[in-house]
């Protein structure tokens, strides 16, 4: 997947994705999603961190979860 997609004025578009796509992306219930993004935000383990766009809207970046993912599976791009 990539991450970001050129648009028409040649601007780019970063791809995010909800905590239900994140979830579903990781095959893990959304709350574990939430309680791995706490510990990324208070400075533990490697889970991507959440970008807050608004107090209730909460997003990831599709490449910081790729890069978690290789990660973990060892491929040393991360």
């Amino acid at each position: 997947m990539a991450d970001a997609t050129k648009r028409n004025d040649g601007t780019a578009t970063v791809k995010l994705l909800t905590v239900r796509q994140l979830s579903a992306a990781l095959n893990i219930h959304e709350r574990t999603a939430w309680r791995l993004a706490a510990l990324a935000e208070g400075g533990h383990g490697s889970f991507p961190r959440p970008l807050r766009l608004a107090p209730k809207t909460v997003r990831w970046r599709l490449a910081d979860v790729e890069k978690y993912l290789s990660a973990l599976a060892g491929d040393g791009a991360g």
